[in-house]
């Protein structure tokens, strides 16, 4: 008989502690049939990890276990999955706030993810940086293929001669967005500070304008009104930029304009806002992320978007350098006792980087 597996984790310990306490972890035994284990080499963090540990914007119960980004080897698979077996190198979406509670957070040495929200990696990427993409994969799936529903993602996909606007390309989420769209075979405009242009370009960003610009607003619209405008998305969620993309959407009939953080309420009329994100304003969840659309539903799964690009576009995509593993990330000492300092450091905010901790 194998031994127990004996697991760590780092816990919110109460609504509002400002301070993980790592202790023995959930039981991780015995996954349920469309559950992977994943033995965790690396985590990532994302601005929805020390906002959740601030507001608690979201009625979990404690204590609980935060994290959203994985990386590292399955160590043991459900009765239901078939694709993947132990050893095999991956990263994964951790749902905690959504689904599976503290099982299914990345903090802890062992963690639970369901299966639909996870992809195998190449040999020779590194844990630390393959981590920077979970997260932004799902958010951006949303807002593209399900709320703008764009042409899928392909390794080959040829241009499809219209346009997507991508408000925040050296943002995490927007540096998987521009290479999403990118593969899609849309043309992608981007804004950036001036910094980061080079790097927004590396991406598949076609042209860059400099969201501090006065007259940046009037600038996208007078580019895209030579194009065939295919829609924009807003990887930056606050006001001033959800404003902005909503301004240039107006322009062009309106239509729906994803973010990824609550949006204002006076926005032009003929402009829908959906979320991309968990809002952290409210105490119900009105957000529309991937893991509330599909990875929480079974139901939903075998139809969703979202699976065919995890399961087919991403392994792929990984090997072939379609899909880079972007922004780069800044490692944090500590394993389990830094991710604390990790969450004071994203709090303070990066530029075209992502916070990582390696176990």
């Amino acid at each position: 008989m194998a031994a127990k597996l004996e697991n760590k984790a780092a816990w919110q310990t109460e609504a509002q502690s400002k301070l993980l306490k790592v202790a023995p972890g959930p039981d991780q035994n015995d996954p349920l049939a469309d559950e992977v284990i994943i033995k965790v080499a690396a985590v990532a963090i994302n601005p929805s990890e020390w906002k959740m540990q601030d507001f608690s914007y979201l009625p979990l119960e404690y204590p609980h276990v935060l994290g959203s980004d994985v990386a590292g080897e399955i160590f043991k698979v459900g009765s239901g999955v078939t694709r993947f077996q132990a050893g095999d190198r991956v990263i994964g979406h951790c749902l905690g706030l959504l689904y599976g509670g503290a099982r299914h957070g990345s903090f802890q040495a062992y963690t639970a993810c369901r299966e639909v929200v996870v992809a195998k990696i190449p040999d020779e990427l590194p844990f630390d940086h393959a981590v920077v993409l979970p997260l932004g994969l799902s958010t951006s799936i949303t807002g593209l293929f399900e709320h703008l529903a764009l042409e899928l993602p392909s390794v080959d996909r040829k241009s499809l001669g219209k346009t997507v606007l991508i408000w925040g390309g050296s943002s995490s989420m927007g540096s998987t967005a521009i290479q999403l769209a990118a593969a899609s075979g849309y043309e992608v405009l981007t804004t950036a500070s001036e910094r980061n242009h080079a790097y927004v370009k590396s991406l598949g960003a076609s042209e860059v304008f400099d969201y501090s610009g006065p007259g940046v607003t009037k600038e996208l619209i007078q580019r895209l009104s030579r194009t065939d405008f295919a829609g924009v998305y807003d990887c930056i969620g606050e006001e001033h930029s959800t404003r902005a993309c909503a301004e240039v959407l107006s322009k062009f009939g309106g239509g729906v304009l994803p973010t990824v953080l609550w949006p204002p309420n006076d926005l032009p009329a003929n402009v829908k806002p959906v979320l991309g994100e968990l809002n952290p304003s409210s105490t119900t969840v009105k957000s529309l992320t991937i893991s509330a659309v599909y990875a929480t539903n079974p139901g939903l799964v075998p139809n969703h978007v979202g699976v065919e690009i995890w399961r087919d576009f991403v392994p792929a995509a990984l090997k072939t350098g379609t899909l880079q593993a972007k922004p780069e990330p800044k490692l944090v000492d500590g394993g389990l006792d830094g991710i604390q300092d990790a969450m004071n450091l994203q709090k303070k905010g990066v530029s075209a980087q992502k916070l990582v901790v390696k176990l």
